[in-house]
């Protein structure tokens, strides 16, 4: 296989958003960006140099209407991933992949080479809530379990794995999907609040924030096109990253996938 540099997965995942959005607005689906894309969209207009990917997050409302068009409509060449039909997605948001690629995972799932997920895109649900929400606390909660069992795989005789399926167990009879099940019931039970929480993304329930600040959504130039962000972008960046327009020191600088392949 022929190893892609970071320009080409640049192109590629661009390629995979400019689908999305295209879908979204002939659909009338709402959508923002989110994390890293919206810092990149305001302080490097597109990519922040060393990422290599882009969140997105859409009301839940529209979320499974959403999962459900993309599956009809977009390409070939593209693939809506979701825990239910691709075992390297473990969590309650879907992925649209590009078939083409693949990413070496290994470390994390064992899985071959040729099965591992393409480079992609991840679209999370929004969910209306309040601020301390106890249900969405139960999310972020169940999430972070699944990702210490997933981490887990690595050490199958340690002390932490076996707590994990101890604790998976008892919450969800050991299986991993069932407690993707119960967590799809979860984020869909809380529809009222002042804010939109997106739990299952890398800031958790600090990513909890008002409504307002989502607003009906901007238009902010990124690269050779236009995404959708969040109205009040420096309210929303400063409570993630502080500093937002500081870049960090070059030794965090570090992309997420390093080994990516044609296939």
């Amino acid at each position: 296989m022929e190893r892609i540099g970071i320009d080409d997965i640049h192109a590629r995942v661009l390629a995979i958003a400019k689908e999305f959005d295209k879908i979204c607005t002939r659909h009338h689906i709402p959508y923002y960006m989110l994390g890293g894309t919206m810092l990149g969209a305001i302080r490097h207009k597109g990519f922040i140099p060393w990422d290599d990917d882009m969140d997105f997050g859409v009301p839940i409302a529209y979320y499974d209407q959403l999962e459900d068009i993309l599956k009809e409509e977009l390409p070939e060449k593209y693939r809506c991933s979701t825990y239910k039909n691709h075992p390297s997605v473990i969590h309650n948001y879907f992925k649209i992949e590009d078939r083409e690629t693949v990413i070496d995972d290994r470390t994390r799932f064992s899985l071959p080479l040729a099965e591992q997920l393409g480079v992609n895109i991840d679209v999370f649900p929004l969910c209306r809530c309040r601020l301390n929400d106890p249900v969405m606390k139960k999310v972020h909660f169940y999430k972070n379990l699944l990702g210490a069992f997933m981490n887990s795989r690595s050490r199958p005789n340690s002390l932490s794995r076996k707590f994990v399926k101890a604790f998976l167990r008892f919450i969800a009879g050991g299986s991993p999907v069932k407690l993707n099940k119960k967590m799809d019931l979860l984020l869909h039970h809380t529809n009222q609040g002042e804010c939109l929480g997106n739990l299952l993304g890398h800031w958790g329930l600090k990513e909890i924030i008002p409504c307002d600040w989502y607003g009906c959504g901007v238009r902010y130039r990124f690269e050779d096109t236009s995404f959708v962000g969040v109205k009040s972008y420096d309210k929303y960046l400063t409570k993630l990253y502080g500093n937002y327009m500081q870049l960090p020191s070059e030794e965090k600088r570090l992309p997420h996938e390093e080994n990516v392949f044609l296939r």
